[in-house]
């Protein structure tokens, strides 16, 4: 069910072939390409790396090159500002927390946050509302919140969820989430 509400399936021909296929929206929710996520991480190598995004394409003589420091992933079905926005690094942390009772959540696409993923945060967050920012338990997710907090900490609440070290919102239970996204 959660599979289908975000448009996930599997590809089974062209660049993303055997791999998981993510549709990308921007935030008017036109459909901007695909990310392929390999199935098995045993098979993450230099060359076939865990996540494949949209390359530089040409269709009908316009050149369209993906950016994901444009947009956030899951942005565009936040249709008016929200009290409560959770960010985390990456997909299957939205798919988890929506199939567990948050509607709310958009992903950076990784542990970094661009300019414009602030200001989109940042618009998508009522001014009395809170960002609770969710990253993966590791070295980059810490690097991830110091640069995070002091950029939308001015503009928003915000609130860190941290997770033991090695630890992934998805490793969490529906009840740990429930708690620790209410307190």
């Amino acid at each position: 069910e959660t599979m289908h509400f975000f448009g996930v399936g599997f590809c089974s021909r062209g660049t993303l072939k055997d791999r998981i296929a993510i549709p990308l929206h921007d935030s008017e929710g036109k459909l901007v390409g695909y990310a392929g996520r390999v199935i098995d991480d045993a098979m993450v190598t230099d060359d076939n790396p865990r996540y494949r995004l949209p390359s530089r394409r040409e269709h009908g003589g316009t050149i369209y090159e993906f950016r994901k420091t444009l947009f956030l992933y899951n942005g565009f079905r936040i249709k008016a500002p929200c009290e409560d926005l959770v960010v985390v690094e990456g997909f299957p942390s939205v798919w988890w927390l929506t199939q567990h009772g948050f509607p709310s959540v958009v992903s950076l696409m990784g542990s970094e946050c661009s300019e414009e993923q602030i200001e989109l945060i940042v618009s998508l967050v009522r001014p009395s509302g809170s960002v609770w920012l969710m990253p993966d338990g590791d070295k980059a997710g810490e690097r991830l919140v110091q640069t995070f907090l002091p950029l939308v900490s001015p503009h928003r609440f915000v609130r860190w969820v941290k997770l033991g070290e090695g630890r992934q919102p998805t490793d969490l239970p529906a009840l740990t989430l429930k708690a620790d996204l209410s307190a």
